[in-house]
């Protein structure tokens, strides 16, 4: 019979041994797809990153961040077509008793900042795409087929993801085909199909219906 102690060591080099934890497979979710003159956009809620928890934080003073990524991938296909980012960040004023919700999408020097009431308006805002572009209609083939592959991070804490985010939000290259790293945050496999549950305090992944873009260049 083998004693409790090799078994605890066996069990710690285990542990040791396992490397990351990779995340959840990505979740089924509707999305609205439109057609804003020459754009695609996107719209879909993502509130369910936020757990209880976490919508109490916001009235601690703390920042809470919230990182959207989103890529357009044709049907059948591995490396997306477009891919686009935004990062809202939600701190509480002490002094007036509102939430200012404050928007970054890596436009070089613009950013949007929206005050609410309550916890919920500022979830909400920061986890929502609303007619969110994401593409040139010129960039998507008519009657072809694509999906949505989209990632949320809850307060981004690995060093790597960090940085990637300063770096592109600070020197952004535009939306487009992959192929520039510094785009998106580094490879699409590593962002969406390798994800690491340590890179942020909580994930949220989805992939979209199939569709077919609305208007798409012939």
């Amino acid at each position: 019979m083998m004693s409790r102690a090799p078994i605890v060591c066996l069990g710690l080099l285990a542990w040791l041994g396992a490397g990351p934890v990779m995340a959840a497979p990505p979740a089924t979710r509707t999305a609205g797809i439109a057609r804003q003159a020459d754009l695609l956009v996107v719209s879909i809620g993502l509130q369910d990153l936020f757990g209880p928890r976490d919508v109490e934080r916001l009235l601690s003073g703390f920042s809470t961040r919230v990182l959207i990524r989103a890529a357009l991938v044709r049907d059948g296909e591995d490396e997306p077509v477009a891919q686009a980012t935004r990062l809202a960040e939600i701190v509480y004023d002490l002094w007036d008793e509102k939430l200012r919700v404050r928007f970054q999408t890596g436009k070089a020097g613009v950013a949007e900042t929206q005050v609410v009431s309550t916890p919920k308006a500022a979830v909400d805002l920061a986890t929502s795409l609303f007619a969110f572009p994401l593409v040139e209609m010129g960039k998507v083939e008519a009657g072809a087929r694509y999906h949505l592959t989209v990632r949320a991070d809850l307060n981004p804490i690995s060093e790597e993801l960090v940085s990637n985010m300063r770096r592109w939000l600070s020197r952004p290259s535009g939306r487009g085909r992959s192929g520039s790293g510094d785009s998106f945050f580094g490879s699409f496999v590593s962002v969406f199909v390798n994800p690491r549950v340590d890179d942020s305090e909580r994930l949220l992944q989805i992939v979209s219906q199939s569709f077919s873009p609305p208007g798409g260049a012939p």
